[in-house]
């Protein structure tokens, strides 16, 4: 069923029988939020919003229900919008940088809101197929070659753990977080951990301690003592034991002996003799009584912190809480800190190909602009994308089963239910605007 039609499905009869049930609550024809025919609206629902501190009146297994629901529904409304714009600036640079008329541009700019970001992306889409197709400008020449680590996103366990609670308090359910710790479906559970680290055979784990082997990121001195540094060094740096450790270069990073914090090059791997932030190839070990974060192997108390690259499962679950839970782990998918990754790019010319001053340096700045504006683009298509469709569609189905109760719902739930399922329907919209916009554009690199 398209997502058009099944929201009309699901709203349709919300509002037919919430239209009666508040039909004498309302907040006046201009009130913030919008609403129903006759002047009612809701002022209690905003997109983005916290909303843990509205009171919609109800009895606790609904008004539990019902604010976990608008809560998901805020939460992904926002990020679908914040994800448009991204991606619309991210459109609208790469078609510019790599020639775009003015006419054509203006074009695209005219229409609004998804249209406007789909022909913008398009339009980008074409600008690259221009420059590096078969037939395009430079794709005769030589071909560019991108390199990039997939995005993934984090997602808060604490976050989930506070949202599942509510959900549980609700319905009645006893949760034995211990004895039931959330999962971490298709990722890594990342965890704050009391002992010892281990890494897996070949996979470095998140290190913030005694690093047993080679440290990734950054690596800090203890007092009075220096380490090994290749790269910048936040103190004083000086020439190590080994030839090629001759201290400062010539660009103003450090080879050799750091006392302080030695920010490591993107591809350095340093025996770290002080405190490692980053990653370890071996153990990771909690200094004094601190604990170390780990997503590998601990061997102390553990407390679970964050889902990297899957889908956060709540900690408890029971049948009267699993549509709750589905919208706090919709809320936890919305709210998941995902960050663009580092993206390479270098035009491999063949034959010997060559190019004069003015190809060269239009060359450079299209390639600059694929390095600056592609990361939000991958963010999208790679990382946000279908959790937040999955998640979406979660709290809809959710949304549907508390509109059949309208006889447990409050006026002030029964008001502000259609602005929260219209909200929905935006951020659907939203989304899959931004990621068929950017699919255009990866395509267009073969990416």
């Amino acid at each position: 069923m398209a997502f058009s039609k099944r929201l009309t499905y699901i709203a349709a009869p919300m509002l037919v029988a919430l239209t009666g049930a508040a039909a004498t609550t309302g907040c006046g024809e201009d009130g913030p939020g919008g609403g129903l025919p006759g002047g009612l609206c809701c002022d209690d629902f905003e997109v983005g919003a916290d909303l843990s501190g509205v009171d919609f009146g109800m009895e606790a297994e609904m008004e539990g229900q019902f604010k976990v629901f608008a809560q998901a529904m805020a939460d992904l409304s926002g990020v679908a919008a914040a994800t448009l714009g991204d991606i619309e600036i991210a459109c609208t640079n790469i078609a510019t940088d790599l020639g775009a008329s003015k006419d054509d541009l203006a074009a695209e700019r005219a229409k609004s809101g998804g249209a406007k970001v789909q022909g913008l992306c398009s339009l980008a889409a074409a600008r690259i197929d221009a420059y590096f197709g078969a037939e395009g400008e430079f794709g005769a020449e030589g071909s560019l070659k991108i390199d990039y680590e997939a995005p993934k996103c984090s997602a808060s366990v604490s976050a989930s753990a506070d949202c599942s609670a509510q959900c549980t308090a609700s319905v009645g359910c006893e949760c034995d977080v211990e004895a039931n710790p959330p999962t971490c479906e298709g990722g890594k559970m990342q965890v704050s951990c009391s002992g010892s680290c281990e890494a897996e055979a070949g996979v470095s784990v998140a290190c913030e301690g005694k690093c047993e082997g080679k440290c990734t990121g950054s690596c800090t001195a203890d007092v009075g003592a220096s380490v090994k540094c290749d790269g910048k060094c936040d103190g004083t740096c000086t020439a190590g034991g080994s030839a090629d450790e001759t201290g400062i270069q010539a660009d103003g990073t450090c080879k050799g002996e750091c006392e302080g914090t030695c920010e490591m090059s993107a591809d350095a791997e340093i025996e770290c003799e002080g405190s490692c932030q980053g990653s370890c190839d071996a153990a990771c070990t909690a200094e004094g009584s601190a604990s170390v974060k780990c997503d590998g192997s601990c061997d102390g108390e553990v407390e679970p912190l964050k889902c990297e690259g899957g889908t956060l499962k709540a900690s408890c679950e029971c049948d009267a809480a699993a549509d709750c839970n589905a919208n706090c782990e919709a809320s936890a998918s919305a709210k998941a800190e995902c960050h663009p990754p580092s993206v390479a790019i270098k035009f491999e010319a063949s034959g010997g190909a060559s190019f004069d001053a003015d190809a060269q340096a239009q060359l450079n700045t299209a390639i600059a602009s694929l390095k600056a504006n592609l990361p939000n683009i991958l963010v999208a298509v790679e990382a946000r994308g279908q959790a937040f469709l999955d998640g979406l569609d979660a709290s809809l189905d959710a949304g549907m089963k508390i509109g059949g109760n309208v006889d447990k719902l409050s006026g002030k739930a029964v008001v502000c239910a259609p602005a929260i399922m219209s909200a929905g329907a935006t951020a659907f919209a939203n989304m899959e605007a931004a990621i068929k916009g950017s699919v255009s554009v990866t395509a267009a690199l073969d990416l």
